[in-house]
């Protein structure tokens, strides 16, 4: 069987752009963004609104290193002829590749029900070379010629402009996505380059952004030199290079971490019981996967046997699976599952290395109805939120894509009722975060604001951006108000009453609940901000 063009390391973007006096204006979608059905989701539904007013322009481009890319946008234009082709003989259009991943496959579909469905799409080729990366793909306007072509121009050269694309060994990056890995750390201190003139942010973690106009991507791990000792960053550097028992240097080396963290946080939730010999078989599918499509390589010579690497690997997976079951250790696990939160797009492609299987329950509302009831009434105070704990814990299992991953788990001094970790390949649950913290209070009062200032200390400590409050009668006022001082802050607390959870009847109708008021609190903090 022949082997499928990987999409690791590309970026797939669909850019929209006008003219206003004389002003070009962009939106666009990317692989970086969204991933799998919510990419094609949020493709369409920006395309279908673009397109409502003729002086928007369409681009669908591959970026990145040129063999690859090249590849891929040779067989979108020959499959899209062979599509009109089928029209005119009456046909169906294909909206499959069998040479393309999933992600290419999204991104393939977009394209072909784009132009293939609407008679007023004309396609045309869009092909810029930029030395080591190209951004090839098809585009169309409803101009003339010559404004079009400005136009669509004057889009690309925009988004070159905004994102600074760099291809980094083999992988594409783009500012909006370097910088999302920083959101949500705290900076430690800025530091000037008194040679230089430029400045160092020292984030948590041990890692620092070199600000220069000559190269935005120089994200560095601090030197034991600069503190004068190591830190946590330095330690990782160590424990996930495979320079030392494979001889294969990667770089660049923090991509190379990065794509390590993602692989090791899908060991850790994927519920495996890891030993040498299985974790082997995957970790050298993963470096492959890396020296394929990601890094750079330099061979050298191996100083440590593959087997006692293997045992660095199972303790970091058994490590941070405690993490995320609760246990306190808010430095490397910390910023294992702070990078997630941006990274989990190379998910999709770890996915099939380790064959991960998202367990699907069968709601049934009588179920869950019966046991808010029970919490409900139920007089012995400990049963009473064992039993609200567990109508929590089944309406949060059937959240397609998330995991419990720990009980009453002691904190430090503090408890946690629950703890949930995303497995998710769903756009939608990513804003919420890698790793949620739950608290359940079956009161027959209100929650005070005690206890949102107790749940914000908490999810601080661990990383957090997103923490659920089951609130069997809601909260207070001044509970209210805090919430939404947090959500200011970015950190977001969404609450949920016995009320809420009677009128759910569906699996999705689980999901559903908790996005809106997610995106509730966001919406609040963005109207706020323009007031």
């Amino acid at each position: 069987m022949k082997a499928l063009i990987s999409s690791a390391g590309l970026l797939y973007l669909y850019l929209s752009g006008y003219e206003k006096n004389g002003m070009i204006y962009i939106q666009q979608v990317n692989t970086y963004n969204h991933i799998e059905d919510g990419f094609y989701q949020q493709i369409m539904a920006l395309a279908k609104a673009s397109d409502e007013d003729a002086s928007f322009v369409h681009i669908f481009s591959v970026v990145g290193i040129k063999e690859k890319a090249n590849k891929v946008v040779s067989i979108i234009e020959k499959e899209l002829k062979l599509n009109y082709q089928r029209i005119l003989s009456g046909k169906r259009i294909k909206k499959a590749s069998g040479k393309l991943d999933t992600a290419g496959n999204v991104f393939y579909r977009s394209i072909q029900e784009f132009f293939c469905e609407q008679p007023d799409h004309f396609p045309k080729r869009v092909y810029q070379d930029y030395g080591d990366f190209i951004i090839g793909g098809i585009c169309c306007n409803h101009r003339s010629n010559d404004m079009g072509d400005s136009i669509i121009e004057g889009t690309i050269s925009l988004w070159i402009e905004r994102e600074l694309p760099e291809l980094c060994g083999s992988q594409l990056m783009i500012r909006s996505f370097f910088m999302r890995d920083f959101v949500g750390r705290k900076v430690i201190a800025a530091l000037p380059e008194t040679q230089t003139g430029t400045w160092r942010f020292l984030f948590e973690g041990g890692h620092q952004v070199i600000l220069s106009e000559d190269a935005l991507y120089m994200k560095e791990t601090l030197h034991p030199n600069d503190l004068g000792a190591f830190c946590s960053s330095n330690l990782q550097s160590i424990l996930l290079n495979p320079i030392y028992a494979y001889g294969k240097w990667l770089q660049p080396t923090d991509i190379c971490e990065e794509w390590h963290k993602a692989f090791l946080y899908l060991c850790a939730i994927s519920g495996k019981e890891w030993d040498a010999q299985s974790i082997s078989k995957v970790y050298e599918l993963f470096i492959n996967l890396l020296a394929e499509n990601i890094c750079t390589t330099m061979d050298a010579t191996p100083i440590i046997p593959k087997s006692m690497y293997w045992e660095i690997l199972l303790k970091q997976i058994f490590s941070f699976r405690k993490f995320l079951e609760g246990d306190d250790e808010p430095v490397i696990s910390k910023d294992m599952h702070q990078t997630m939160n941006s990274r989990y797009v190379y998910l999709p492609y770890l996915w099939q290395i380790l064959n991960v299987q998202i367990p699907h329950n069968n709601f049934l509302p009588s179920e869950l109805q019966a046991l808010i009831n029970n919490a409900i009434w139920e007089k012995d105070t400990n049963k009473k939120g064992a039993l609200w704990e567990e109508a929590a814990a089944y309406m949060l299992s059937n959240v397609n894509g998330w995991k419990i991953t720990g009980r009453r788990i002691r904190a430090g001094a503090q408890e946690i009722d629950l703890s949930v970790a995303n497995i998710s390949l769903d756009d939608e649950l990513w804003k919420l975060g890698a790793y949620i913290l739950v608290e359940c209070k079956n009161w027959s009062s209100h929650v005070d604001i005690h206890q949102i200032r107790n749940i914000a200390h908490i999810s601080n400590r661990k990383g957090n951006k997103t923490a659920i409050l089951f609130a069997a009668n809601g909260i207070t006022e001044d509970a209210n108000e805090e919430i939404y001082r947090l959500a200011a802050e970015n950190f977001y607390v969404v609450c949920i009453t016995a009320n809420e959870l009677l009128q759910l009847n569906s699996a999705q109708e689980c999901k559903r609940l908790m996005i809106e008021k997610w995106n509730n609190l966001q919406n609040s903090v963005d109207i706020a901000s323009i007031i």
